[in-house]
This record gives C-alpha cells, sequence and structure tokens, in this order.
C-alpha cells in the first residue's frame, strides 16, 4: 500500500507515486507493512524538513550530529489500528495479523519517523483530548530546556478517525520547535 497526492488529497495504493520517492530518496524497506498513519507522518515530516532546510533527501539527520526529537499529541492513539488488530483475531489469537500488531502502540508512527530520518533526540506520544499539537509543542519547549544537546525538536499532532459509516480521516500537523525561537513552520 502506497501514498501519493491527488487534488490535494493523500491517497493509499499500491505503490508510492513518484513525487513521494523523488521526496524521501527511498522509500522504507517496511513501507508496505506500515500503518498509513506512520506513512503519512514521514511524509509530512520530510515536507517540514525539506521546508526547513534541515533534511537532504536521501541523509540520516544523525550523521550529520544534529540531536532531533519527536513529541507526538495525540487524541486516540493507536485506537483504530487496535481495533484493527483485535478484528484481526476473530478467527482465532492465532490468525492475529502480525503486521498489525506492531502498529498496537501511539509511539510506532513517530518511531518510524524517528528511524527514517535518524532522530536521536527523545520521541514520544503524549494524549490530550483539547489541544494535541499545543501540548506536544510545550512537552518539546521543556524539553529543550532541560536537554541543552538537542538541536531542536520536532512536534506534532497526529491521529486517524474512522467514523461509522464515514470515510476514515488521517490527520498529521507538524512544527519545528527551536532553541529561544517563535519560529514554527506548521504543514498539515
Amino acid at each position: 500500500m502506497g501514498l501519493s497526492e491527488k487534488n490535494n488529497k493523500w491517497v493509499f495504493e499500491d505503490q508510492p507515486d513518484q513525487h513521494i520517492i523523488s521526496l524521501l530518496g527511498n522509500i522504507p524497506g517496511r513501507w508496505g507493512r506500515m500503518s498509513p498513519l506512520s506513512r503519512l507522518l514521514i511524509v509530512e515530516t520530510a515536507y517540514l524538513l525539506k521546508e526547513d532546510g534541515i533534511f537532504v533527501r536521501g541523509q540520516r539527520l544523525s550523521e550529520t550530529g544534529q540531536k532531533i526529537g519527536l513529541i507526538g499529541g495525540t487524541k486516540r492513539g493507536s485506537l483504530r489500528t487496535d481495533q484493527e488488530f483485535i478484528a484481526s483475531m476473530a478467527d482465532g489469537p492465532g490468525l492475529a495479523s502480525p503486521s498489525l500488531f506492531g502498529y498496537t502502540l501511539p509511539n510506532i508512527p513517530l518511531a518510524e519517523a524517528a528511524s527514517f530520518f535518524g532522530l536521536t533526540g527523545p520521541v514520544y506520544a503524549i494524549f490530550d483530548t483539547r489541544n494535541p499539537l499545543e501540548k506536544a509543542v510545550d512537552e518539546a519547549r521543556r524539553l529543550l530546556l532541560m536537554q541543552k544537546k538537542l538541536t531542536l525538536m520536532l512536534a506534532c499532532e497526529f491521529d486517524h478517525y474512522d467514523y461509522r459509516g464515514q470515510q476514515e480521516q488521517l490527520t498529521v500537523t507538524i512544527t519545528v520547535v527551536k532553541h529561544n525561537a517563535d519560529h514554527n513552520s506548521d504543514l498539515s
């Protein structure tokens, strides 16, 4: 399952389109097994880092000596994937989907992005039902104050909604949080 952009909407297909391949430089080996939210988080992170001049296609940030972390605020965490995993057990626990199980933790989409880009700072999810992005930005700022060796932090809101009888919705909004700066770049 891939990810491509059509009419300003992300569409999941068998393979990522050329635009995504040229943006990332290479596609992660686990791309086909990744949850759609993980793929979207990687693509949106690439857009943000490229726009901010931080990401060079095909280069891992850990190789540049930068220590960057990623905090993700979420309202629902991995609830959508948890439900899919439980449904995969309908015919017995021995038939549960191992590819879904790996994505039943809310930290996993963040970890996939961190692994792809070579982020070596703190990476974790926090829950907030009112304003997850604001909470993630606040947490990123605290980490920058506490850990002076951090180059910068990324903060995002990410969720995968599935409304009964309606089309599912993926949401990723990501921003850069720098030391003593109000410089933030938003993509959504």
